[in-house]
């Protein structure tokens, strides 16, 4: 496969990850390495493990199909599908306001003057708004690509460094891994680990919307075979790499931070600082700068997946409810993405303070609504529209429902503690 194929072949696998590569792993990971050492990488392997079978649902069901799984969820049942959008609804400017927080701190951090966190927020929602605005999908992918190659390239340096660094040795704290705060910790950290099970909807539109970019006319079951398998690829590239790289956020925090007795700032450009000084300890002052950007480059793709994500969904919905013709698509798009942006604005005005709390609470949404998405998912593969061939196998099936177990044990045990 020559280089230009391979580029043209990764597409929305490679949106995935930026949407995933932001707030769970630069985050998330550090505080998990920095709080509990390396205890805590099963946990990010078991997060993964789970929610494989839900995340492949997304492209596979839009490759076999043509359609996302929103309208999957639609011919399921109309509250179904209700309860879909209100989630979306209620969780799409909190999440928007965390991942732009921790971009916005980033840049305030390079900046070689002072800004406040609400001002470099706004910088950074403008010109996300200017770049979906402008080129779409097209533009997206395009620009998400080259962020992904520098933002892997900076980290994989960094985490070999690390361990030709002298670092010195710190005692490990004992760690109750019972304690209140500990269980709501994890449950933040699996919540958003890679990320959240609805996030499968968006890549199911991505899927159908590279579809259209690349005009693709799949006219026999043989083509819809090899689109699926293709589509699968993509994700499951990507998928590794997410998982990788959560790793390695969660060693350099392990290998830099544990045992040091500092914590992880509540401030954003704070946290920032920190964890600059991360990658700045393995590979020498020298490396402030360009660190700095690199991990904002990873941030700021994230807070152009999202939006371009919550986007997508909420234009979908205003097609079906006011039966737009899709010649509208464009023009519902372009009115969503403002509204989005001012929603996560004005979240980060009132609460910006407080970025562990808003990225706690975020998370565990998320944690607790995943079995209701993963088991949708399996649903919209036994739908009549998906052919037979092209279905889950008794195998994957079997897995799934497994993995929906899980999550629905994980759930209830949150429930029951938090509340019981």
């Amino acid at each position: 496969m020559s280089r230009r194929s391979i580029v043209s072949f990764l597409g929305p696998g490679i949106i995935f990850a930026a949407t995933s590569i932001g707030v769970s792993h630069v985050v998330q990971s550090t505080r998990a390495g920095a709080d509990f050492g390396y205890a805590l990488i099963a946990l990010v392997l078991l997060a993964h493990l789970v929610k494989l079978p839900f995340f492949q649902i997304g492209p596979r069901y839009a490759a076999a199909t043509g359609t996302s799984l929103l309208d999957a969820y639609r011919q399921i049942g109309k509250p179904v599908y209700y309860f879909c959008m209100l989630f979306t609804l209620s969780t799409m400017f909190i999440v928007q306001a965390a991942v732009t927080i921790v971009a916005a701190g980033l840049l305030a951090f390079i900046l070689p003057f002072e800004l406040h966190i609400v001002a470099s927020a706004a910088i950074i929602l403008v010109s996300v708004l200017v770049i979906l605005l402008g080129g779409g999908y097209r533009l997206l992918d395009n620009v998400l690509k080259l962020m992904m190659l520098l933002f892997a390239v900076m980290c994989l340096v960094t985490f070999i460094a690390i361990f030709f660094v002298d670092i010195p040795e710190m005692t490990p704290p004992k760690v109750d891994y019972l304690s209140a705060s500990s269980i709501a910790f994890m449950v933040a950290l699996v919540g958003w680990m890679p990320t959240t099970v609805e996030v499968s909807i968006w890549h199911s539109l991505w899927v159908v919307e590279q579809r259209k970019k690349d005009a693709l006319e799949l006219t026999t079951l043989e083509q819809q075979k090899q689109f699926t398998q293709n589509k699968l690829l993509d994700f499951n590239v990507s998928y590794v790499f997410c998982f990788l790289f959560a790793l390695v956020f969660l060693i350099l925090g392990a290998k830099v931070m544990h045992g040091s007795g500092l914590s992880l700032s509540d401030s954003a450009v704070g946290f920032s600082s920190q964890l600059v000084g991360i990658f700045s300890e393995a590979l020498g002052q020298w490396s402030i700068p360009v660190v700095s950007i690199i991990i904002f480059i990873a941030m700021y793709s994230t807070v152009l997946a999202v939006a371009d994500g919550f986007g997508q969904v909420i234009t979908r919905f205003s097609e079906h409810e006011l039966n737009l013709p899709k010649e509208k698509h464009n023009l519902c798009y372009r009115s969503v993405l403002p509204v989005i942006a001012i929603g996560g604005a004005l979240v980060i005005v009132f609460f910006g303070g407080h970025l562990k709390s808003l990225i706690d609470f975020a998370t565990t949404i998320s944690f607790v609504a995943a079995p209701v998405f993963a088991y949708l998912n399996i649903r919209a593969m036994q739908l009549p529209n998906v052919p037979q061939p092209l279905r889950l196998s008794q195998g994957q099936s079997l897995y799934a429902w497994v993995c929906l177990l899980a999550l629905a044990g994980f759930s209830l045990f949150f429930l029951i503690w938090r509340f019981g």
